[in-house]
């Protein structure tokens, strides 16, 4: 008899424990379900998205827009790299909600969001943004971010979120700069297909040498010019032909003085000389290279001390001072030095 008692009371226990697991699995499941239901992140159409505005607290805005070509618009100026653009619109694809904010953090994600969160405005056609996300910090163990979604007025809501990506592990507000620089295209000859047409390379700083490569209307390249035309292998001159179409640069951050940086635009005369004409165009892109002072020893192939720096250039593009690295543009530039 005590024996089939102490029985009946064990599954009581056992039934009454699980009971309250389930209902704290249900309370869980529903609270995310209405989280889900309250603050939809998502942007499912993003073929539609014809313009993304990025503001931060600091008073700094990038403003993309997208154009009937492939690159978009960046402040109404400036191509935007696409590769950043393409992230964008990934992320506003997948964003989920993975868990309300725990209420013991919601004081200081709420201030964190007042005082440094940045402002995604996400436009689908019209003036007014179809979503307008708040982008605060990272979780402590980095695999959300807090965010705040904005109602149909444009007010930031009540509540925030902690937001991830399916299938991705980290946090999403460094995806969100608004640095000008950072956004801009970094393409200098940019030939997509057949339609890079010459090329030409000329040794500024010293003889004055130039030689091109030229592709007729029946796709036959040729050399013409200097000595390195004496090589009469096909597949090299192909391949470098090919290395003219797509260049680009590292950085529009060169860190000069300005007085150093006016010398390169205004007096210095550049080492090398790189134009490319499309099939269409009458006037080349042109590329001028400027040797670097090296910050430390580096030495070449050879085992000799490199004169200048080993890893980069300067470049003047379109009357800009950038940063090119060596690696790409050495292999342009064989034989000529």
């Amino acid at each position: 008899m005590h024996k089939n008692l102490r029985l009946f009371y064990f599954l009581l226990v056992v039934t009454a424990t699980a009971a309250g697991l389930r209902h704290m699995k249900t309370q869980e499941v529903a609270e995310i379900s209405r989280a889900q239901n309250s603050a939809d992140f998502a942007v499912n159409d993003t073929a539609s998205v014809d313009r993304i505005f990025i503001a931060d607290k600091d008073g700094n805005q990038a403003l993309l827009e997208r154009t009937a070509g492939r690159y978009w618009k960046l402040n109404g100026t400036h191509f935007a790299r696409k590769d950043a653009v393409d992230l964008l619109l990934k992320t506003f694809r997948r964003a989920r909600i993975q868990m309300p904010v725990p209420n013991g953090e919601l004081d200081n994600v709420n201030r964190l969001l007042a005082g440094r969160g940045k402002k995604v405005e996400i436009y689908q056609g019209g003036e007014t943004p179809a979503k307008t996300w708040y982008i605060g910090t990272s979780t402590q163990n980095h695999t959300g971010t807090y965010m705040l979604l904005a109602d149909a007025n444009g007010q930031p809501a009540s509540e925030p979120f902690i937001v991830h990506l399916e299938g991705f592990t980290g946090f999403l507000s460094t995806r969100f700069f608004t640095s000008e620089s950072e956004w801009r295209y970094t393409g200098m000859f940019d030939y997509p297909g057949n339609s890079l047409r010459r090329v030409e390379v000329e040794i500024a700083d010293s003889s004055g040498h130039v030689y091109a490569m030229v592709v007729d209307t029946l796709g036959t390249l040729s050399v013409e010019g200097f000595s390195l035309a004496n090589r009469a292998d096909t597949l090299y001159w192909q391949d470098r032909f090919n290395r003219f179409r797509k260049v680009h640069l590292e950085t529009y951050n060169n860190h000069l003085t300005d007085a150093s940086e006016d010398s390169l635009l205004n007096r210095a005369k550049p080492a090398f000389r790189l134009r490319a004409w499309s099939q269409d165009a009458e006037t080349p892109d042109e590329i001028e290279l400027y040797w670097k002072d090296r910050i430390m020893d580096t030495y070449d192939d050879s085992g000799q001390l490199n004169e200048w720096d080993g890893s980069r250039m300067y470049a003047v593009y379109k009357n800009e001072v950038v940063l090119v690295q060596r690696f790409v543009f050495d292999p342009l530039l064989e034989g000529l030095r």
